[in-house]
């Protein structure tokens, strides 16, 4: 502290002997006596190099930084030269936050006097903080060639290597550190954090539970290793360590922050929004609670309070990473692909390497119809990471969207190759298998009965328990199970038995999927008992709340379509589960008892195939034409002077083998051309590409009308135009060829060796239109002609079969709605007497 020797000038005996007493009392801690005789010598001697300097040292011990910066300045000027003076007026001008002069005083001490530790001490921290870790480190080197073993100086210079990315060299100072001092807590927790920039999480936890030991109440430790455990899916344990923290600090920002984040984990969103807002409250403008809240809200089912959540986040940080994620997938969920794609497209702009963010814009991509430009997203993503599975599965989505159906099977088998367990890859594959002409019944059933065994099987209990209600005759519960319930072909098949349930003997219970919810959502919604909102629930939490409801009959209406939740029914929620409208070629699950069909749609050589037990219905499904439904036209050969075939389901059911035979059809029929509508045909490439195929089938492009995407209203309207329609195959037609029937066109189909192939079929049949039924692609060729040469019976057909499919109980949907409600009662029923005699052969009354 004092240092005489830095002073050139010999002080007179007086002045000697106050500066000794002076120092000693310096020495001992009597504050007041040193400064009063450090200030009596400068009264008599204004120019006392080592009185001027000790005072100022002195006004540092008394936090009066200003006064002995000004001290110490003046020892400076007196004594420029001495290494202590420099380092004392750092330590002063540190303490008043200018931090660049400090560093340059503490340089010349360290220079002034090389083997100074104190000086290369201070140096070395000065210029840690400053974040120059190359020069502190070298400092913090040259400190400890001179005090080996300080557990202090080995902490900072493990955190000098840390901040390089230095962590392995990080570790063996803090190892050193450890060696010297095994008690001390802060190289604990920072050789713990090392630990876990590194992956090595056991040992990250065993030193923050070390740190945590010395000091029980250090918060940040605790939140570490909160940290650690969230990392290692102990999620639960991590929130019991932040609940710790919250219970001595309730308001303290970083626990509500971390606790936030462990409730999303552990799907518990409406208390992680609690802490988030909580967190708000103090900090409106941290950009994580933010984040947070919108993910919160997004579990909640609550997209667009979410996606104000994450503009917020923006609107704070335009380039955070999270929120620009987050952003997109919300806004691919509420189909505004154009804003998803622009989320994307800023995040790569920042990070060009983010993989979820090109996943992400390939999948905005499909959905605004640009598949071409998604296959290219796609494989640019695969080329830097080929095992991505998620891009796998999008990429099959994308090749089927453009009928390259083959190439979307294998897409899926490379995602299921990685990952087995992938239940939406393998609904996919078999989804799209309907499409693949060579696959009859039992290749499909085998498909599915490998899902059952890779993802369903693990899941069956072996003897559920039911406390319903036995009275076969009282108001069964039916649960409903879609993530359809809007506007969908879907919710047109399935729609019209929802809206005509006799409610005095069914209780309707829908559990939605939606995450875009429309005004057909809202009709479902008003129409049920119970709505129940699932899209982000966890499998085993709605199958408990479907056992809470006291569901009696479970319905799947998805199969193996978008958002179906199978693994739900695999878990045997419901005393009798049926799969109903959505698929059609059943489920491959034993625990779903039964699946509506028709005598066509899955004929009965073919029964056997499947582990479903089939119920005939009037039809496989039926329609209920909307209010605003055109009238029937006039013929349209009559105003056209030609014939107009026309298929108006989606391009990706037009196979090569559809495009043949119908190429072999426009030239039997002269004159005749052909209309194929659907919104992918918004593309001119897609236009192109037809056209270019038909002319290679010699069809010339003027005998095409290719129509893109429009209203509902305007799509029925359409049919205005077309005399007769053209199901495709090997996927037939559903809804669609309702909706021709509806507005006057019959159709022709070609019923083939799966479910989804008759489909049509099965709708003719029940309508008593089996002349319009062909076996073979010859007999589908030569009855489209014959058919196309008698235009009074096309006229005779538009003008009876709006009467025909009203008297229709196939067509008549309060009809088949009875139909339906007679096959629950008699499935409950089944179920009962199975029960019954179960509880005889058990020996139970």
């Amino acid at each position: 502290m004092s240092d005489p020797a830095d002073s050139p000038v010999a002080p007179v005996p007086e002045t000697g002997d106050w500066l000794e007493a002076a120092t000693a009392a310096h020495d001992k801690g009597d504050l007041d006596l040193a400064e009063a005789l450090y200030t009596r010598i400068l009264e008599r001697e204004p120019q006392h190099a080592a009185a001027t300097h000790l005072l100022g040292v002195l006004k540092n011990q008394r936090g009066d930084h200003s006064a002995a910066a000004e001290w110490l300045s003046r020892a400076l000027r007196l004594n420029p030269r001495s290494a202590r003076v420099h380092l004392n007026l750092g330590i002063a001008l540190w303490q008043l936050g200018r931090q660049e002069e400090a560093l340059t005083h503490y340089r010349y001490a360290s220079v002034l006097k090389r083997d100074e530790p104190e000086a290369l001490r201070h140096l070395a921290s000065a210029l840690q903080v400053l974040h120059q870790q190359e020069e502190a480190l070298d400092n913090w080197d040259r400190y400890l060639a001179l005090a080996p073993g300080d557990p202090a100086a080995l902490l900072n210079r493990g955190l000098a290597l840390a901040a390089l990315d230095r962590m392995e060299e990080a570790l063996a100072s803090f190892d050193q550190a450890l060696a010297e001092c095994p008690d001390f807590a802060e190289v604990h927790f920072q050789r713990g954090f090392a630990l876990q920039e590194l992956g090595r999480l056991e040992a990250a936890r065993a030193d923050y539970e070390a740190a945590l030991r010395l000091r029980p109440e250090w918060e940040e430790a605790r939140l570490n290793l909160a940290g650690v455990l969230h990392l290692e899916h102990q999620d639960e344990a991590a929130l019991a360590e932040v609940g710790k923290v919250l219970a001595q600090h309730p308001d303290l920002p970083a626990g509500l922050l971390h606790a936030g984040v462990l409730r999303l984990a552990l799907h518990l969103p409406a208390e992680a929004l609690v802490d988030v807002d909580r967190l708000l409250a103090l900090e409106p403008g941290r950009v994580e609670a933010h984040v947070n809240r919108g993910r919160a809200l997004r579990e909640l089912q609550r997209p667009l309070e979410a996606l104000a959540s994450f503009d917020k986040a923006l609107d704070l940080d335009a380039d955070h990473e999270g929120a620009l994620m987050d952003r997109g997938q919300i806004l691919i969920e509420l189909r505004r692909p154009p804003e998803a794609l622009a989320s994307f497209d800023h995040l790569l702009s920042i990070h060009p390497e983010h993989l979820e963010a090109l996943l992400g814009r390939g999948n905005a991509q499909v959905l605004l119809h640009r598949n071409e430009e998604a296959l290219a997203t796609y494989t640019e993503l695969l080329g830097r990471q080929p095992d991505h599975v998620e891009t796998l599965v999008s990429r099959g989505t994308a090749l089927h969207r453009l009928g390259r159906h083959v190439e979307a099977v294998a897409s899926y088998d490379a995602a299921l190759a990685l990952r087995p367990d992938h239940a939406v890859a393998h609904s996919n594959k078999i989804f799209v298998m309907d499409y693949l002409p060579s696959l009859g019944f039992e290749a499909h059933q085998g498909a599915r009965r490998r899902y059952y065994e890779a993802q369903a099987q693990r899941l069956a209990l072996e003897e559920p328990v039911f406390e319903n209600d036995r009275d076969p005759a009282r108001r069964l519960v039916l649960g409903y199970v879609s993530a359809d319930f809007k506007r969908h072909s879907a919710a047109a098949c399935f729609g019209p038995v929802l809206r005509h349930h006799d409610r005095a003997e069914f209780k309707v219970i829908c559990y939605s999927g939606v995450l875009e919810e429309d005004d057909w959502t809202r009709g479902f919604q008003a129409g049920a008992d119970a709505w129940r909102r699932t899209a982000r629930m966890p499998d085993a939490e709605l199958a408990d709340l479907i056992r809470a409801d006291g569901v009696d009959v479970l319905i799947d209406l998805s199969g193996h379509s978008e958002g179906n939740r199978l693994l739900v029914f695999a878990r045997r929620p419901a005393p009798v589960q049926v799969t109903a409208w959505g698929g059609g070629g059943g489920t491959g699950l034993p625990m779903i008892d039964y699946q509506f069909t028709d005598p066509v749609h899955i004929p009965d050589w073919a029964r056997p195939l499947f582990t479903e037990t089939c119920f005939d219905l009037p039809c496989n499904i039926t329609f209920e034409a909307p209010d605003y439904a055109p009238e029937v036209s006039d013929l349209p050969l009559r105003r056209h002077g030609y014939l107009t075939f026309g298929c108006l389901n989606r391009t990706m059911k037009v196979t090569p083998e559809a495009l043949a035979l119908w190429a072999r059809l426009l030239e039997a029929v002269p004159g005749s051309k052909l209309c194929l509508k659907d919104g992918l045909l918004e593309d001119s490439r897609v236009q192109d590409d037809f056209r270019a195929r038909f002319e290679g089938l010699g069809i010339a492009p003027d005998r095409l009308l290719l129509r893109g995407g429009s209203s509902h209203r305007d799509h029925l309207a359409a049919y205005g135009e077309v005399d007769i329609a053209l199901d495709p195959f090997p996927h037939s037609g559903g809804i669609t060829t309702w909706e021709a029937l509806w507005m006057g066109v019959p159709v022709i189909t070609m019923p083939g060796s799966k479910p989804s192939s008759r489909i049509s079929g099965g709708i003719l049949h029940a309508l008593g239109l089996n002349d319009w039924i062909a076996e073979s692609e010859e007999a589908y060729l030569h009855l489209a002609i014959d058919k196309a040469s008698d235009a009074a019976a096309l006229e005779g057909f538009r003008e009876t079969i709006r009467a025909r499919i009203a008297a229709s109980e196939a067509g008549n949907p309060v009809l088949f709605t009875r139909a339906v409600e007679a096959a629950y009662r008699t499935m409950w029923r089944r179920w009962l007497e199975g029960r019954q005699a179960q509880d005889l052969g058990s020996g139970h009354p």
